[in-house]
Formats: C-alpha cells, sequence, structure tokens
C-alpha cells in the first residue's frame, strides 16, 4: 500500500501539515484554560477579557484549520482509492480467462465496493488520524513534563497498559474482518444469482423459497460482522476503561500538589487537559492500529489482484498481421478432463477464408478461444508472424483480430454504444458496420434509433438483433483477422447467407468461422475447410475435394448438413 499511500504526496503533506497544526492547537487549549481560570481566581479583570478575546481569535483560526484539514483529507483519499480502484479494475480486467471465471463476477463487485470502503475506513482515515493523535501525544507530553514531571511520569505509566489492547486482540481482528471480507462476497454473489434467476422465480413461484435462501445469507453475513464488531466494541471498552483509570489518577495526584500548594487551580485544569492529551490519543491510536493490522489480509487480497495480473515489460508488440498463425502440436484440456485439444496443428494465411466443421465437442471453439488468448496453460506453440505467442504483447493480439460470439453480451447503454464499444469511428464507418451487419434493417423500430438504450444485456432487442449488433460491433473494429464462433446461428437463413456472403467478399480480411450450418453455396466460397474431431485436425481442403473424399466430412454434410442452396 504505501505505492498508493505516497502517490499524491502533495495532499498528504498538506493533509498532514493541516492536521498537525490543529493538534498543537488542542494541545495549547491547556495552557488557555490555566490563564483562563488563574486570572478568573486572582479577579485580574483587564487580563481575563485579553484572554477572552485572544481565546475567540484562537478558536477562528482553529476552526479555519479544522476545515483545511478536513478538506485536503477528502481530496487525498478521493485521488488515492480513485487510482487503487482503477488498478484493481484494471487488474480484474486483465486476468486470462481462466482465472477471470475462477472466480464468480460478484466477487469481483464486492472486491471494489465493499473491501474498498473498508480501506477507506479501515485503513486510510484511521493512519492520517494517527498523525494528529502522535503530534498531540507528543506536545502534551513535553507541556506535561514543563509543568509537572512527577505527573507526567504517572500519566505515561498508566497510559503505558493501552498498547496491551493491539497486542493481545489484534490477530482476532484482522481474522474477523477478513471474514467479513468473504461473507460480503458470498453474499454479493447469492443476491446476483437470484437476481439473475428472476424469471424462473416467477414462472416456479420460488419467492418464499428465495425469500428464505436470502434470510439464510443475510443472517450469516450480518453474524460476522457482530462478531468483528463484538471485538472492536471490546478493545474500544478496554482502552476506555484504561484511558479513564489513568485520568483518575492523573486528577488524584494533581489533587494533591495542589493541597501541598505546589499548583495553582489554573494549572491543574491545565494538566487534567493534558492528560486527556496523553490519555486519549493512545486510546485512539490503540484502537486504529488494531483496525489497521486488521485490514493487513484485505490488502494483501486486493494487492494481488494488481500485481499478479501485470503484463510482462519485455513483450513484443504486434504492430501488424502479415503472412499467417501457426499451430503445432497444440495440447489443451479443461481441468482434469480429456483433452479438448490433442496434438493440433493448423495454419492460416493471410487474407483467406477458413471454415472450421465438427461434431459438438470436436474442439472448433477452444481453438478459437486459444487464437484470442483466453487460456495460456497449453502444450506446443502458436506463432503470429513468427512471433511465439508466449513472447507477445496479449493486447497487440487482440489488437489484430475481433471476435462475433455466439451468446452475445449487451451492456446496459445505447445501441451506439454497444457497437462503438467507447472507441471513436468516423459516421461513414458506422453507417457501413450498420449496412453490412444489417442492424440498419431494425433502427426505425426503435425510438431513438441508434441513440436508444437497449436495456440489461439487451433485454429490448430480440436474439437475431442483437446477433446483427454483435457483428456490426466486430466489422467496426477493421482488424484484419475476423473470428466467428456460431456468429450467424440466431439469424434465418437468408439473413445468416447475406452476411456471411458479405464477409467473404472482404478482400483484405482474414476470416476463421466456426458453424455447423453445413450449406454447400457458403462452404464453396471457402479457401479451405477444416474438419475437426476428438480435438485434432482429421481433413483439410476445399468442398468440392472434401466431398470427394468421402471422409469424415462427408458423413457430417450428409447426415447433418442442410445440403439446400440459399436464394
Amino acid at each position: 500500500m504505501r505505492k498508493y499511500i505516497l502517490k499524491y504526496k502533495g495532499w498528504l503533506v498538506s493533509t498532514v501539515f493541516f492536521r498537525s497544526v490543529g493538534a498543537i492547537m488542542q494541545v495549547l487549549i491547556a495552557l488557555l484554560v490555566q490563564q483562563i481560570v488563574d486570572t478568573a481566581m486572582n479577579k485580574d479583570v483587564s487580563g481575563f477579557i485579553k484572554i477572552i478575546i485572544f481565546s475567540v481569535v484562537f478558536f477562528i483560526i482553529e476552526g479555519i484549520n479544522d476545515y483545511l484539514n478536513k478538506t485536503t483529507q477528502f481530496i487525498y483519499i478521493k485521488k488515492t482509492l480513485t487510482d487503487f480502484k482503477e488498478d484493481i479494475f484494471r487488474g480484474i480486467l486483465r486476468k486470462n480467462y481462466k482465472d477471470f471465471n475462477s472466480e464468480n463476477t460478484a466477487e469481483y463487485i464486492s472486491q471494489l465496493t465493499n473491501d474498498i470502503n473498508m480501506v477507506e475506513t479501515k485503513y486510510l482515515v484511521p493512519y492520517l488520524e494517527m498523525i494528529g493523535d502522535v503530534v498531540i501525544f507528543v506536545g502534551t507530553t513535553a507541556l506535561l513534563l514543563w509543568i509537572n514531571p512527577w505527573v507526567t511520569l504517572v500519566v505515561c505509566a498508566t497510559s503505558a497498559l493501552l498498547f496491551l489492547v493491539p497486542a493481545v486482540l489484534g490477530k482476532p481482528t484482522a481474522k474477523r474482518q477478513e471474514a467479513v471480507s468473504k461473507q460480503n462476497s458470498i453474499f454479493t454473489t447469492r443476491i446476483k444469482d437470484i437476481f439473475s434467476g428472476y424469471e424462473v422465480i416467477k414462472s416456479y413461484n420460488i419467492v418464499d423459497n428465495m425469500t428464505e435462501e436470502f434470510l439464510d445469507e443475510n443472517s450469516t453475513v450480518e453474524n460476522l460482522k457482530f462478531k468483528s464488531n463484538h471485538i472492536q466494541g471490546i478493545s474500544q471498552a478496554l482502552s476506555m476503561f484504561l484511558g479513564v483509570m489513568s485520568q483518575v489518577s492523573t486528577i488524584a495526584l494533581g489533587g494533591y500538589f495542589l493541597i501541598k500548594g505546589q499548583l495553582t487551580v489554573g494549572t491543574l485544569f491545565a494538566v487534567v487537559q493534558l492528560a486527556n492529551g496523553i490519555c486519549w490519543p493512545i486510546t485512539w491510536i490503540v484502537s486504529k492500529v488494531t483496525l489497521v493490522k486488521g485490514m493487513k489480509e484485505v490488502n494483501s487480497k486486493l494487492l494481488s489482484i494488481i500485481n499478479e495480473s501485470e503484463e510482462k515489460k519485455d513483450a513484443v508488440k504486434l504492430e501488424s498481421f502479415k503472412k499467417e498463425i501457426e499451430l503445432k502440436d497444440i495440447t489443451f484440456a479443461y481441468g482434469k478432463d480429456r483433452n479438448a485439444l490433442d496434438g493440433l496443428s493448423v495454419s492460416f494465411e493471410k487474407d483467406k477464408k477458413y471454415a472450421i466443421v465438427g461434431r459438438s465437442g470436436s474442439g472448433k471453439s477452444t481453438l478459437l478461444k486459444l487464437l484470442l488468448g483466453y487460456y495460456d496453460d497449453f502444450s506446443g506453440e502458436i506463432a503470429f508472424d513468427g512471433y511465439n505467442y508466449e513472447n507477445l504483447d496479449k493486447n497487440s493480439i487482440n489488437n489484430q483480430m475481433s471476435i462475433i460470439h455466439q451468446n452475445v453480451y449487451m451492456f446496459d447503454k445505447t445501441l451506439k454504444d454497444n457497437i462503438i464499444l467507447g472507441k471513436y469511428f468516423s459516421d461513414e464507418m458506422i453507417e457501413k458496420a450498420l449496412q453490412n451487419s444489417g442492424v440498419n434493417e431494425f433502427l426505425d423500430i426503435l425510438p431513438k434509433g441508434l441513440d436508444s438504450e437497449i436495456g440489461e444485456n439487451g433485454n429490448n432487442l430480440s436474439g437475431g438483433q442483437k446477433q446483427r449488433v454483435a457483428i456490426a460491433r466486430s466489422l467496426i473494429q477493421n482488424t484484419p483477422i475476423l473470428l466467428l464462433d456460431e456468429g450467424t446461428s440466431a439469424l434465418d437463413s437468408k439473413t445468416a447467407f447475406e452476411i456471411e456472403d458479405t464477409l467473404l467478399n472482404i478482400d483484405d480480411l482474414t476470416v476463421v468461422t466456426v458453424t455447423h450450418k453445413l450449406i454447400d453455396s457458403i462452404l464453396k466460397r471457402y479457401d479451405e475447410i477444416i474438419v475437426m474431431d476428438n480435438g485434432n485436425v482429421v481433413e483439410k481442403g476445399s468442398f468440392d475435394d472434401l466431398i470427394n473424399y468421402k471422409g469424415e466430412f462427408y458423413k457430417l454434410y450428409t447426415i447433418e448438413g442442410e445440403n439446400e442452396l440459399v436464394n
């Protein structure tokens, strides 16, 4: 966390300065109290008026300083947490496909909300407040030593007992705060799951069942919060008790010196005030140290997201796609299951068109996922223009290709936002993508055309409309490689034919299509058809060659193919 704490040094120094000034002024209040009481006891009217006027000015200045302290602290925390959240967010999105999907998305939401809130309230703010507490303690101790060393000795001795609290309760507090963090993630995951299944809940009338599950999860998280707050309460109560005992001892000793004539009444008031400046800062410091120590596990978890997902600094950037993608002897498995790809070797030349066909589970979609860099725990070699995949910058690979997925995800934004994805494109480029994808055919029925809100995951669009948007989204990127994973499966045959025909007519585009629609009029347009079975390439060639060969493709075509011309 040191990197983030010290990033905005100017604002940090300003916050420390104003907090320190405020702390010193709090210490000096004891001297004001002494002067007010002594002048009043001595019936010094002139002196009393002067000290009252001075006190009013003093407290006005303290109020201004307090405002500046809070303002600089808010700005510092805002900037620090904004950067911290951004790095965590980037870290999550930089994860590879496998690592990202190893956690529920609700876990990431919890990290960016619940955990970040804990970082602010139980780490950053206590750290800043401890600076003022330390200044008060040091200033008070120095002033009290000047007034009466014996009183100082007693106050410091009794206050030292307060440090036993974090030593005893620090670890239990840390464990319980980590438990709360984990349970918050589980709770968020369950709530997201329940809301995502709204249609099922209503259809099967299981509202009461889901409510019962919610109550169970809510009870668990609230019980853990109670246990965490309970131990913090014990810590604060013990600190309070020891602080009060220290104060009582100070008052008793001060009273003794007053009886002996070694202290004035005003000085006794000052001593009591200063004793507070030793006892309570130590109490607060002890309580905040316990909080900060308790955040160790949470901070480590968040920092690991940032550190583990950093790109290799010496990675080669693939500036353009010039020749071919080559896969040699690729073997890959999901977990401990059988190999999804088993010794596969295949290549894709620039500007050629490839159709990948095969039975369900033959490894077609897995091949596309490896090309996209979703997984890196495979054996064998993938090379882009001769550069080994392991040595390439993964973002630069993604910049060379786009994909049209079978299952399309839509952001809860406008139709246009879902096509351009935050990038800038000219009106001509947008219009071309709309035309080639067929999106322009349903624009008129939307209330605001391209600027229409399409709802959560495109709830305001049909399946076919969403797939056309996905096609427009890919085409507008103008990448040299286009991958389609059943990219037209939600469209009717005529529309699918027209769109696929448009893609195949683009000369400077490498197309790799995974398809189950074996339509001869389309398949004949491909430079090469790759037939997969059991994670490997079993045949490849042109449509006519494969039909004449009467092998695996012929079986697929005659049994599963539509085997008809689409006009």
